[in-house]
This record gives structure tokens, sequence and C-alpha cells, in this order.
């Protein structure tokens, strides 16, 4: 906090909106801090929405962020969407397009201790308010939710030499979800989509699971797995028995596996014998994104859809899975087998 100095002042109602001073001898951060982490993953294809009034020139460099303590930080450069009018400006950031600069790791939505970071070493002063975060807005954004370019295609450098955001997976253009649809680790436009991504966080076993810009990554030494689920969970995902679930990988390496087994767990308990064998005659193991379409009958039996743990489990062969190495993202489920659905290739490239 050094560098700055702030005070509460009354705009719209009591003590609603600070008043900040940026001196530019230092950094200059101005933060919401949470005493408890935050679980915020419902807001993953959401925005955070706030007002800022600009007191003095707007500086060429000031980047907001969702933080966890360095380097877990997500960032978005938005000065050029600044005006410096010194009118109120409402600014929207699409958090999926908050990425990490080098040296710095995507936050964890699921364990957030700062919600909202504001910094420049540049002096400045302003007033902010109405910091919120919401899963749809009317509001144009700063950049496109899609493409996560401003208009023009300019960038912001970072506040931090050489410091411009991961570009991300290059698959976050998915299509958006209906109201029949279930997200469960989705980037794409979810708004309308009943959002379990809560219910079902990522984790693993056995290898080495990486979460960031929207994108699951698995290496695997050895035995191991990454799920969407939790030993406790028990969600009723009946609706999908005759449907599908949506899946974008990328496999690098079947390593010593023949195949990965992609299947979701009932409380019941898995049925191993209940599996979707995903190889490379399906996917290459190039580096390339599939998105694919698996029916939920190959994954999971419908007497396990009403209470399900995991619905999303990837494995390789057991005992065989050294050098496994996987990515996915956009993990959906829908009511019913779309009518073009081949089930000889039910993976396409993504182009």
């Amino acid at each position: 906090m050094t560098s700055i100095s702030a005070v509460l002042i009354n705009n719209a109602g009591t003590d609603d909106t600070a008043d900040v001073q940026v001196a530019g001898d230092g950094d200059g951060t101005f933060m919401l801090k949470s005493a408890t982490p935050l679980n915020l993953s419902k807001y993953a294809s959401g925005f955070i929405e706030f007002q800022l009034r600009t007191k003095s020139k707007v500086p060429e460099v000031l980047n907001a962020s969702i933080d966890n303590e360095y380097p877990n930080r997500s960032s978005l450069p938005i000065a050029s969407a600044l005006t410096g009018s010194g009118n109120w400006e409402t600014l929207t950031l699409p958090i999926n397009c908050m990425k990490p600069f080098p040296g710095a790791k995507a936050v964890n939505l699921a364990t957030v201790g700062t919600p909202f970071h504001l910094a420049t070493k540049e002096a400045f002063n302003y007033e902010i308010t109405n910091i919120k975060y919401l899963l749809a807005t009317s509001a144009k954004p700063v950049v496109d939710p899609v493409t996560c370019e401003a208009p023009g295609g300019a960038t912001d450098p970072g506040t931090d030499p050489d410091t411009n955001p991961d570009t991300g997976s290059g698959v976050n253009n998915a299509p958006a979800l209906v109201a029949t649809d279930a997200a469960l680790y989705y980037s794409g436009d979810k708004s309308q989509a009943q959002d379990r991504s809560a219910d079902y966080p990522a984790a693993s076993f056995g290898g080495t699971l990486t979460d960031e810009n929207q994108v699951i990554t698995m290496d695997l030494p050895g035995n191991g797995a990454a799920f969407l689920g939790t030993d406790s969970a028990n969600g009723d995902l009946s609706a999908y028995q005759d449907g599908v679930m949506l899946l974008d990988l990328k496999v690098s390496s079947y390593g010593d596996s023949p195949n990965i087994q992609i299947r979701m767990d009932g409380t019941a308990g898995p049925d191993f014998g209940t599996f979707f064998t995903m190889d490379s005659n399906i996917v290459p193991d190039d580096d390339t994104w599939y998105r694919c379409i698996l029916p939920v009958a190959s994954l999971i039996p419908a007497t396990n859809t009403g209470s399900v743990q995991k619905a999303l489990y990837l494995s390789g062969a057991w005992d065989s899975m050294a050098g496994l190495r996987f990515a996915f993202t956009n993990v959906a489920l829908k009511t019913a087998i779309p009518a073009d659905f081949d089930s000889n290739q039910p993976c396409q490239q993504i182009k």
C-alpha cells in the first residue's frame, strides 16, 4: 500500500466511494481484501464491474487484478479503456480475460483473498465505487469476452517490464450454452446455463495438475487422475443421462498408456467397466485441441446419474500411465444427443 492514500467519501450514499491519490513514487495499489478466502468459481465466465472517475491524467499503465498473494495474480490492463474525462466511467472486465503476467500464476477462483486489486506506479488521482462481480452484464466490456482483444487490437503494457498477459489456451471461443445445459468447467458464455462448477471443482491425485487460464493440464509420472468433483459431492445429473458431455481435449503424450479413460462417478461408487476410451485414433497426441461430444451413457450407468461425485474423471490404463500428459477445458452437459452427432468421429479438431 506504499505510495497511496485513500479515504471514504459520500457519493450516492454514506462512505460508498473511495477517493484515492497515488503519489507515483512507488507501487500504488488500491485493493479490497477478504478476511477469509472467497469461492468465486461461479464467476469464471462472468465480469468485474466498477465505476471510476479520474481526477488527474490517466497513467500509461493501470492493471486490474484478482489476487491471492503474489505470484497468484490474474490481471487485465485497463488504462486504454479510460477516457480521462473526469466523469464517472463504468468499466466491465471479463474475468476469463484476466491472465497472469510472466512470473505470476493464474489465481484460483475457488480461494480468492483479494477480489479486487488496482495498481499503477505512476501518479494518479481517482474516485472508485460500485465494485461488484456479475454473472452477466448488458454493458460493453473493456475487451471482447471471446477474443480478449481491446477495440482496435490495442493492449496495454504491464506494470513491470515485459509483462504481457498470457493469451490463454486458444480454445476459449466455446459456443454459448442454453438454459437446459450444465456448465462444469466452461470458458464460453454460460450465463443462461446451470453453473455447476462450484459443485465439481478441479482436483487430482498421483500427478501434477495445473489450472491456469481456464485450462486444466495434467502430467502423470505414474498412476493418477484428473477430475471435477469431490468425495462429498452428490449432485443429481440424471437429466443428462440420455444426453452428451462436451469436452475440449488436447493430448501432448499418451506416454505408456494406450488410451485415456474418461468416465463419471456416482456416489454408489465408480463403475470401472463404464468409460469412454480415448486413443490416438480419435485424438492424436499432437498438442492440438479437439472438441469432443461424448454420450453420457458411455461415461456412467444411467442408474448412477442421480447422485454424482465426479462429473468428469480422466485417467490412463492402470500401471501404464507414466508420461501421460493432457489438457482439457470447456466441459458441459447437454440433455440430448445432437442430430448430427457421428459416433465414428466424436472429436473434431478446433481450427
